[in-house]
């Protein structure tokens, strides 16, 4: 739970904040609006439109644009990246950036921070 000076509640739904969804929340950039979501409303996507009582344009929410993603969807991404990275029929160096318009070592960087490590 939240610190007791803290809010220890949900922006959403008003259920409790674990220590991961409080976390959640920052990634995602709510803290910058002052809002906080639980888990549910995050896996939900809930937190992709203001909460009740936001002041401001809904245009103008930051996280509208934001996504997270499941732990079977990261896995997906990652085993995509993995093959054309490093599989068998890995895109060759000469043609990488053009086919995914990125580096190899940019897209490299971007399998770390999915899987975390």
């Amino acid at each position: 739970m939240a610190t007791s000076d803290a809010q220890d509640y949900c922006d959403w739904c008003y259920g409790p904040l674990s220590a991961e969804s409080t976390a959640r929340s920052r990634w995602l950039g709510l803290t910058l609006e002052d809002a906080w979501a639980c888990a549910t409303c995050i896996e939900k996507g809930r937190y992709r439109v203001p909460p009740d009582g936001w002041d401001g344009p809904t245009d103008e929410w930051l996280a509208s644009d934001q996504y997270v993603l499941s732990a079977d969807d990261r896995r997906a991404v990652l085993n995509a990246l993995n093959e054309v990275l490093d599989g068998p029929d890995a895109i060759e160096e000469w043609e990488f950036g053009l086919r995914m318009g990125v580096s190899r070592d940019e897209a490299r960087q971007v399998w770390r921070r999915i899987a975390g490590g």
